[in-house]
């Protein structure tokens, strides 16, 4: 803030050195400019004197008199026209003063009545908020802050997000809907703005995706399919609602936007194997039980994705299904054995199902780089082959107890 006022100060010593600069050559002129006059009004009563010494001596005629008496007026009011200007010039340069002064003057007063002013104490806080720590007593000054920008700029949507953000990282959806529910009147077409709307209501809800919460997760969706947070809620509420299978296939969409090494694509992908084993279990998707382990001579698991693939026995390098999920190593990643589905939902190849490949080679392998084909440093599994007869799911096992070598 006293940036601010120092930067303001500055200007206008500067602005001010500019305009005392000449006030203060032409101040030094008045004497000059009296004197000036005088010799003016001696000169006219002179020459006066001289036309009518003149006439009466006749040496000029009252015609040529008259003539010459007009010029000297002439010449008397052209003089007094120049000083006219003078003064002129002078009243001009001091409106150029006034306006010079009102300009930075009205720009401070504007500054502070559209809540600038604010904006600064607000940048000032947060310095002390990242150096120090966040304090309650600072929470409510912060609060306070926004609360008289908003009322000068309703329709900021900086500070809008700004306060439904932090709100919401404290886990006070209650306190972030308010400024949700603006921001949909600033930014009704942004899908990620419709997406958080509902995610705030649905928990406010008691996790109740009521026809309001609804009509904004399919709003946030036709404007973005793959809007991660509209994903995410549906895949939840369907997944309470015991509709796993719905709930995989909002899970899955949210999958494949999210960074394979990330904590939020464990998560989901976790979220996906679950509503897997239910869906197989409760009869309503069919799917493959693939049991992973790791031999400890390997040391600590890595960072990185595991994989699980399948592909037909006939050759064909495009892998008929595959599954993954996110690995965080050390004592933080999941307990082994894990275990993975491969489900019709899997199969890369369209048109076709599990069932239409009786034969198929599966391996599971783990990607230090997140992606599907292998690298040197790799963690593999031997590869075993299956065979897939009547409804009954084979047993498949596969142990991680090798590195991928450099090619």
């Amino acid at each position: 803030m006293s940036n601010l006022y120092l930067g303001i100060a500055l200007l206008l010593t500067i602005a001010l050195l500019f305009l005392y600069l000449p006030a203060r050559r032409q101040s030094e002129r008045p004497a000059d400019s009296q004197l000036h006059r005088g010799a003016q009004r001696r000169f006219y009563q002179q020459r006066q004197t001289e036309l009518n010494a003149d006439r009466d001596a006749g040496l000029i005629d009252s015609k040529q008199y008259a003539e010459l008496e007009r010029e000297l007026d002439r010449q008397l009011m052209a003089e007094s026209a120049t000083n006219a200007e003078g003064k002129q010039g002078r009243r001009n340069y001091w409106l150029i003063l006034a306006l010079g002064l009102a300009i930075p003057l009205s720009a401070l007063f504007l500054y502070s009545q559209f809540g600038y002013r604010q904006d600064l104490q607000l940048r000032s806080l947060q310095r002390e908020i990242v150096e120090t720590g966040m304090t309650e007593e600072r929470w409510q000054r912060y609060q306070d802050i926004v609360a008289d920008i908003l009322a000068q700029r309703p329709d900021s949507g900086e500070h809008l997000v700004m306060m439904a953000t932090l709100f919401r990282q404290q886990g006070d959806f209650a306190g972030a809907l308010p400024y949700y529910e603006r921001l949909e009147t600033v930014y009704p077409d942004d899908a990620d703005v419709l997406g958080q709307l509902a995610q705030a209501r649905y928990l406010v809800n008691d996790r109740v995706v009521d026809e309001k919460t609804r009509q904004l997760l399919e709003r946030a969706l036709a404007i973005n399919p793959q809007q991660a947070t509209a994903l995410g809620v549906l895949g939840i509420n369907a997944f309470a609602a015991a509709r796993y299978v719905e709930a995989l296939g909002y899970w899955q969409r949210l999958l494949i936007g999210l960074s394979p090494n990330s904590a939020e694509a464990g998560v989901i992908a976790g979220g996906v194997a679950e509503a897997k084993r239910r869906a197989i279990a409760a009869g309503n998707l069919r799917g493959l039980p693939v049991t992973v382990t790791l031999s400890p001579e390997l040391g600590d698991v890595p960072d990185g994705v595991l994989f699980v693939v399948a592909k037909s026995r006939d050759g064909t390098p495009m892998p008929v299904a595959a599954t993954r999920l996110p690995l965080t190593g050390g004592s933080a990643g999941p307990e082994w054995p894990l275990t993975l589905y491969l489900t019709d939902g899997d199969v890369i190849r369209q048109g076709k199902v599990l069932a239409d490949f009786p034969e198929l080679i599966v391996s599971a392998h783990i990607s230090l780089a997140g992606t599907a084909i292998r690298r040197p440093g790799d963690w593999l599994a031997e590869p075993i082959q299956i065979v897939q007869s009547g409804d009954k799911s084979p047993q498949i096992e596969l142990n991680i107890n090798g590195t991928q070598g450099a090619k």
